[in-house]
């Protein structure tokens, strides 16, 4: 299926590498380019994008995050992928809090690290260095390689919440994910997010994402026919 790619990054040679890489890695995917805040914004406005990679240092007034910040305050549902030079862990976390779903370093000074990246994006995984996953390497863990890619419904997780964590790791709030589901933003909540934190044993939803990274799980988009009825229970996740 034809993706819509968006590259914000304010240096002209670095988009130009990036989107060759691109089309590498998925060679029928659509890319669209941008190189400031307000030209993201408008970008944003003409097209539905699938991913954005968004560079956190615009050399602006205004930073990547604050663009995440703006993506997800609009309620967009888009994967955005974060790119820095600068990938200690306090930053990472940063981005992930602040709804990224992946976070690729600039600075790795290897071209494969960026093409395993770029292809676990495509391939509905969440990417992330070994500063956050904490075993390194890049994420998937070379322990989960042997068996991977894995889906989300492979290890157990329930149609329903497969559907939930999708959108928990586009990194979409609450009531964005209720009004995709169909139910109650409560709901999602109560019932959706703390099955899923405690599926994955984890406290909270950055370390629920990290999981899904390190162990290399897919998390594909939901099919459109989901029935959009809220469950009874926890139980009926």
């Amino acid at each position: 299926m034809l993706k819509n790619v968006l590259i914000v990054e304010d240096q002209q040679l670095v988009r130009a590498g990036m989107k060759t890489m691109l089309h590498i890695t998925e060679p029928h995917c659509r890319i669209v380019e941008a190189g400031s805040y307000e030209e993201t914004l408008a970008r944003l406005a003409e097209t539905e994008f699938d991913v954005v990679f968004l560079d956190i240092d615009l050399k602006s007034e205004k930073s990547g995050l604050d663009l995440l910040a703006h993506i997800r305050e609009l309620g967009l549902s888009v994967r955005v992928i974060m790119l820095s030079a600068v990938d200690d862990r306090d930053t990472i976390l940063s981005c992930i809090a602040a709804g990224a779903s992946g976070f690729i370093p600039k600075g790795s000074g290897d071209e494969t690290v960026f093409d395993r990246a770029l292809t676990t994006v495509f391939g509905d995984g969440v990417f992330l260095p070994a500063s956050v996953v904490g075993h390194g390497t890049y994420s998937p863990a070379p322990g989960y390689a042997a068996h991977a890619p894995r889906t989300a419904s492979d290890i157990g997780v329930s149609p329903r919440l497969c559907e939930a964590l999708y959108y928990l790791c586009q990194g979409l709030p609450n009531k964005v994910i209720a009004n995709h589901m169909g139910i109650s933003e409560g709901t999602i909540r109560k019932n959706y997010v703390s099955e899923l934190l405690r599926f994955f044993k984890v406290a909270r939803r950055t370390e629920l994402i990290i999981e899904v990274a390190r162990r290399g799980i897919r998390v594909p988009p939901p099919p459109t026919s989901v029935p959009r009825s809220e469950p009874v229970s926890a139980r009926a996740l």
